[in-house]
């Protein structure tokens, strides 16, 4: 039976022909990562800065703050407090 287990697990987990191939012809995206320091407030993050590039003047740190403001909190990390998080933007 665990034969069979570990068989099942190695099939399911092995590369395929055709997605490694779809892997390889993907073409690589350059991303900008920025730092952004927010408040969590419950499960929002609010007053969010970003650390490291001025929104003003930059766009892809106006949009990791966009981003910022759409992410939800899990109940589990739900506590009052500062969070630095980094976020990577594609142009």
């Amino acid at each position: 039976m665990l034969l069979s287990v570990l068989a099942l697990t190695a099939a399911i987990s092995a590369p395929s022909g055709a997605s490694a191939q779809a892997s390889e012809a993907a073409p690589a995206l350059a991303a900008n990562a920025y730092i952004v320091e927010c408040l969590v407030n419950g499960a929002a993050l609010t007053a969010c800065t970003v650390i490291d590039a001025d929104p003003a003047t930059n766009p892809g740190a106006a949009t990791a703050l966009k981003l910022a403001a759409n992410i939800h909190v899990p109940d589990s990390m739900a506590q009052a407090g500062r969070i630095r998080i980094k976020l990577n933007v594609n142009p």
